[in-house]
C-alpha cells in the first residue's frame, strides 16, 4: 500500500473550478484548494481567515456609491454618493455641523440689507430676486462685504458657511480682518453648493463675496450652516448609482466626475471637513466648426447680451454650449473711473491705409488718457508697450501707422496718477484684421434668441457666418469617462477623446501650438454606446462594449499628442458599464457579460497591451451573479474586490509576477452592496456598504495587524471596540440589536461561537472590565478551506481515480489559537485540529505565534476523491503558512 506525503508548501492558489480539479499538469494546481470561505491566499503563500468589518456609520440612504479618495493627511475620508446627494465620512462618522448662533444678515439675499458695496470701476452689487447679483466690469471688481458677529460662545467652534453659487465663477474670503483670508482663504466656487468650515477667534469675522470678471456672477444664498450631518447637493439619482453610470478621476484635492448624462461635475476638498461639488466649465472649448449656413449675432462686446440667429437654430439643451464667432474688423470700447487702468488693444497689420484706425474719447471727466502701442512680441502677443499720444480733452479722429507689414497692437490706457475725476470713454474702431471672441450660452428664451454671457471679448456687433461650438451640452450629450495620463485630463464621450492641454486640466485651447495642443480624436471603435472607461496604463486604454482599445504613440515613452495618435483593438472581450481599476501596470475590467473578469496587461514583447481572463481557472466563482462594483486593495496585498449583485463579495488576491491570481468567496451575515479602497497611511483602507438587519451601514475592513490575537482582536463583522472604562460593564450596539455576538476582551473570548451572546435593548452585558482593557464586540463568521481532488502522484503514476485517504494532517500555523479551529475529510466530519502539542495539552485561550506538532489522524475511509477539510472560527486568529498530508493509496 504506497504511501504518498504530498506538501502543500504554498496555500495562496485560491479556489478553483471543478472542471480545472483534473489539471494536474500545472504545478499551482497543489496550492489551491475547491473552496475558500472567507479564507484569504496571502502572497507569501499563507492562508488566513479574513479580517472582520468594523462597524463606521448608518448610511441607509438607498443605492450608494463610496468613492476612493486616497489621502495622506491622516484622516480617512470616503466620500458617499446617494439619490441627489454626497455625504462624507471622516475618520468614522460623518461630517456634521454643531449648532451655533452666528448668522448672516440676509444670507438668501431677499434684500441686500446688511451688505455693503464694495464695487469700483462701475460694477455693481445687487440682490435682486432672492439672488445677490455681482455685475463686475473691466475696469473694476463687483464686491459685497458683511461683517458678521460672533457670540463668545460661538468662538473657536467650528462653522460651517454654506454657498450656493448659481453662476460663476464666484471668488470669497473670510477673515478676522476687513480684507483678510486668514478664515476662510481667498477661492474661487463655480456653479454648485459649497459647504467650507472655519473656526473663528474674534468677535467680528469679515466676508467678502466678489466678482473680478466682466459679467454677471450669481449667487443663490450665503448663509452659516445649522447643525446636523453635511449635505450637498448632486445630479445623479439612484437610478444612476445602481445603473454604474458614475467614472472618477482624483487628481490632488479634486475629483473629476463624468456620467454620460449630466455635465461633467468636480467634486473638491478643501479641508478635511470642508467639500463642495461644482460644475466642471472651460471657457475655450473643445470646439467643432458649424457648417456655416446660420448668420450669428451678438449684442454686446463684453458682459452679459444676447445673440440672435438668422434662422430657427437654438434650444434650451444648448445652455452650457460655447460659441467662438470670427468676425471681421475689431472694435473695442473702455471705460476708465480710476487709475492705472488698461484698456483692451486691436491689431494691426498690412500697409497703407489698411493701417488706419478710428479713436474717439468722450464723457465728462478731468485727467489724461494716452493712446499706447506694442510690437507683436513673436508669440501673437504684444510685447512691452509705449507711448504714442496723450489726450487731456474730449475728441475724435484718425491714425495711421506708418510701419508697413509690421504686426502692433494699440490700446488707450490711463497712468497712475492720471486720473482726476469723472469717466474717460474711450472706443477704437479698425476695419482691418479679424479677431474671435468666445461666449457661453446662459438661457434660450426661444428658437433664435439665446442669453449669453461673454468669456473673451467680442470686437464686432455684425453677424458671421464663421462659428465653432463646444462639443458638450445637454443637446449635444456629455462625457461619459474620465482619467489624468501624461499630465492631461483626458474626457470619453461617444467614440472621441478630448484631452486637455498638458498640465491645464481645464483649458481646451486649440490656438496653443505643437505638441502641447489639445486632442480630440476619435478611438475608431465599433461600437454603438462608445466609451465607457478609460484607463491610464502604459497606454491610454479604452473600454468600450465591443473593444479595449490601446491608444499608441510612436513608442511607450512618447507622449500623446494631437498629431501622434494611433488606437488599435488590443482585445475584443467587450466591457460592462462599470468602471475598471489599475493595479501597477495592469488594468482589471469586467466583461460585457457582467460576470467575467479579465486583465488587460502588456504583452510578452512588452510593445502593447493584451487581455487575458481571470477567471481561466474558475469560470463559475460568480455562481452566475453579476459583478456591481470592484476596487482594488495594494497593501498589505493586492485584492481586487468584487461586489456582486446576489450580495457576496468575492476577493481576488493577485500578484502575477508570483504566479500568484487567487480567488477567496468572502461572506457575511448580511449583503455586500459597494466596495472602496482607499490609500492612505499604514494599510489600505476598504470600506463597504453592507445591509444588515435591513439597514445599511458603512464598515470598513481591519487591519491584518489587528487580527493576530492580543488585546484588541478585530476578528467580527459589524463590530465595535471600546476602551473600558473603570469596571465597566454594558457595552452600547444598538447597530446588532437582536443579533448574537461574539465577545472579545483583552486578548481573550469571553463569548465565542460555543457561547455566543445575543444583544438586547441595545447593549450587551458581560463581567466587569478593568479600565483601559480593549472590548471588540460583533457578528461570528467562520473560514473554510476544501482541498482539491489530491490526485499528485502514486507508485503507478497519479492517483486520480484511486482509492485513497488523508491518514494524517500537520498544519504550520502562524498566530493562531486553537480553539476555534477543526479539520477532517468533510465539513459533516470535523474535529478538533489537536488537543495536545507534544506531551501537553493545549491550554485554552493560547496564542500561538508559530505552531507545528505530530500529524494528527484524520480518516480511516478510503474513497477516489479523498480531500481534507479545514474551518476557522472567528472570533478566534487562524493563519495556515503550510500543510502537509501523509496520504494512502492502493496503487
Amino acid at each position: 500500500m504506497p504511501r504518498v506525503s504530498a506538501p502543500i508548501y504554498s496555500l495562496n492558489g485560491g479556489e478553483v473550478g471543478k472542471e480545472a480539479l483534473a489539471r494536474l499538469d500545472l504545478e499551482r494546481m497543489q496550492f489551491a484548494g475547491s473552496l475558500y470561505s472567507n479564507m484569504l491566499p496571502r502572497v507569501i503563500g499563507s492562508m488566513t481567515l479574513r479580517p472582520g468589518l468594523e462597524y463606521i456609520a448608518d448610511i441607509d440612504f438607498g443605492d450608494v456609491q463610496l468613492l476612493e479618495y486616497s489621502y495622506s493627511g491622516g484622516s480617512a475620508l470616503v466620500p458617499i454618493l446617494s439619490n441627489l446627494a454626497m455625504r462624507v465620512v471622516k475618520d468614522n462618522a460623518l461630517v456634521s455641523r454643531v449648532a451655533v448662533s452666528t448668522t448672516i444678515t440676509n444670507g438668501e439675499f431677499n434684500s441686500f440689507t446688511g451688505w455693503t458695496d464694495g464695487s469700483t470701476g462701475g460694477a455693481a452689487a445687487t440682490a435682486v430676486g432672492g439672488r445677490l447679483h455681482l455685475d463686475g466690469k473691466t475696469s473694476g471688481p463687483a464686491i459685497a462685504r458683511q461683517t458678521i458677529s460672533v457670540a463668545l460662545a460661538d468662538r473657536n467652534v467650528e462653522h460651517g458657511l454654506r454657498v450656493v453659487v448659481d453662476r460663476g465663477p464666484l471668488k470669497i474670503r473670510l477673515g478676522s480682518q476687513s480684507g483678510s483670508d486668514d478664515l476662510i482663504p481667498q477661492a474661487v466656487l463655480d456653479d454648485g453648493e459649497h459647504s467650507i468650515a472655519f473656526t473663528p477667534t474674534t468677535a467680528s469675522i469679515f466676508i467678502e463675496l466678489f466678482n473680478d470678471t466682466s459679467r454677471q456672477v450669481r449667487v443663490d444664498s450665503c448663509q452659516i450652516e445649522s447643525s446636523g450631518t453635511v449635505v450637498i447637493p448632486t445630479p445623479w439619482t439612484s437610478g444612476d448609482l445602481a445603473d454604474n453610470i458614475i467614472r472618477y478621476k482624483q487628481s490632488k484635492d479634486v475629483i473629476y466626475a463624468a456620467s454620460g448624462v449630466y455635465q461633467q461635475r468636480e467634486i473638491q476638498r478643501r479641508g478635511d471637513t470642508s467639500w463642495g461639488v461644482q460644475r466642471y466649465k472651460v471657457d475655450d472649448g473643445p470646439f467643432v466648426p458649424s457648417d456655416g449656413i446660420i448668420a450669428l449675432q451678438p449684442t454686446v462686446y463684453t458682459g452679459n447680451g444676447s445673440l440672435t440667429s438668422s434662422r430657427s437654430y437654438f434650444d434650451v439643451g444648448m445652455a452650457g454650449r460655447l460659441f467662438r464667432l470670427f468676425q471681421s474688423g475689431q472694435t473695442v470700447n473702455e471705460s476708465f473711473t480710476t487709475d492705472p487702468q488698461e484698456g483692451p488693444h486691436i491689431r494691426v497689420s498690412g500697409v497703407d491705409s489698411a493701417r488706419t484706425f478710428t479713436w474717439t474719447v468722450s464723457g465728462t471727466w478731468v485727467g489724461t488718457v494716452t493712446l499706447q502701442v506694442a510690437n507683436d512680441d513673436g508669440s501673437g502677443n504684444p510685447g512691452s508697450w509705449s507711448d504714442v499720444f496723450s489726450r487731456s480733452v474730449n475728441g475724435t479722429s484718425s491714425y495711421t501707422d506708418s510701419d508697413d507689414n509690421v504686426i502692433k497692437f494699440f490700446r488707450f490706457a490711463v497712468k497712475a496718477g492720471d486720473h482726476t475725476s469723472g469717466t474717460i470713454v474711450t472706443s477704437i474702431v479698425y476695419s482691418g484684421g479679424s479677431q474671435s471672441g468666445i461666449v457661453r450660452i446662459t438661457g434660450v428664451p426661444d428658437d433664435t434668441e439665446a442669453h449669453i454671457e461673454v468669456l473673451s471679448r467680442l470686437f464686432s456687433l455684425d453677424a458671421t457666418f464663421e462659428w465653432d461650438y463646444s462639443v458638450w451640452s445637454d443637446y449635444d450629450g456629455w462625457p461619459a469617462a474620465v482619467e489624468v495620463f501624461g499630465g492631461r485630463l483626458y474626457w470619453g464621450q461617444l467614440d472621441t477623446i478630448h484631452g486637455s492641454i498638458p498640465d491645464a486640466f481645464k483649458s481646451f485651447d486649440d490656438t496653443t501650438e505643437g505638441d502641447s495642443a489639445p486632442i480630440s480624436r476619435s478611438v475608431n471603435s465599433s461600437s454603438q454606446r462608445g466609451i465607457l472607461w478609460l484607463q491610464g496604463l502604459q497606454r491610454l486604454i479604452a473600454g468600450t462594449d465591443a473593444t479595449e482599445i490601446s491608444i499608441k504613440a510612436s513608442s511607450f515613452d512618447e507622449p500623446l499628442t494631437a498629431s501622434s495618435w494611433f488606437p488599435v483593438d488590443a482585445s475584443t472581450r467587450g466591457s460592462a458599464n462599470i468602471r475598471s481599476v489599475k493595479a501597477d501596470k495592469d488594468g482589471i475590467f469586467v466583461q460585457a457579460s457582467g460576470t467575467g473578469a479579465f486583465r488587460m496587461a502588456p504583452d510578452q514583447q512588452g510593445f502593447d497591451y493584451t487581455s487575458s481572463d481571470l477567471m481561466a481557472m474558475h469560470e463559475e466563482i460568480c455562481d452566475g451573479s453579476e459583478i456591481v462594483d470592484l476596487a482594488v486593495q495594494r497593501r498589505p496585498d493586492t485584492i481586487v474586490w468584487f461586489i456582486l449583485a446576489n450580495g457576496e463579495a468575492r476577493a481576488l488576491t493577485y500578484e502575477p509576477s508570483e504566479n500568484v491570481i487567487a480567488w477567496s468567496r468572502v461572506t457575511t451575515d448580511g449583503l455586500f452592496k459597494r466596495v472602496a479602497a482607499i490609500r492612505g497611511a499604514g494599510q489600505d483602507s476598504v470600506y463597504f456598504a453592507v445591509v444588515r438587519n435591513g439597514a445599511q451601514r458603512l464598515e470598513r475592513l481591519a487591519n491584518l495587524s489587528e487580527c493576530q490575537g492580543g488585546a484588541e482582536n478585530c476578528l467580527a463583522d459589524g463590530f465595535s471596540r471600546f476602551t473600558a472604562t473603570a469596571g465597566q460593564t454594558t457595552f452600547s450596539v444598538p447597530h446588532l440589536n437582536g443579533k448574537q455576538v461574539t465577545v472579545w476582551v483583552d486578548g481573550a473570548a469571553v463569548r465565542d461561537q460555543n457561547n455566543l451572546y445575543t444583544v438586547a435593548s441595545n447593549q450587551v452585558v458581560i463581567p466587569a472590565v478593568a479600565e483601559g482593557k480593549s472590548v471588540v464586540i460583533g457578528l461570528p463568521y467562520s473560514g473554510r478551506f476544501q482541498s482539491t481532488k489530491l490526485a499528485y502522484g502514486a507508485a503507478g503514476g497519479t492517483a486520480l481515480f484511486k482509492r485513497k485517504r488523508v491518514a494524517q494532517l500537520g498544519m504550520y500555523l502562524v498566530n493562531t489559537m486553537l480553539d476555534g479551529l477543526r479539520a477532517g475529510r468533510s465539513f459533516t466530519e470535523l474535529r478538533k485540529f489537536t488537543t495536545t502539542k507534544g506531551d501537553k495539552a493545549i491550554v485554552a485561550g493560547t496564542l500561538y505565534e508559530e505552531f507545528d506538532a505530530d500529524l494528527m489522524a484524520v480518516s480511516n475511509s478510503w474513497d477516489t476523491d479523498s480531500r481534507i477539510c479545514i474551518e476557522a472560527l472567528s472570533p478566534y486568529p487562524f493563519t495556515a503558512a503550510a500543510l502537509v498530508l501523509d496520504t494512502q493509496t492502493n496503487g
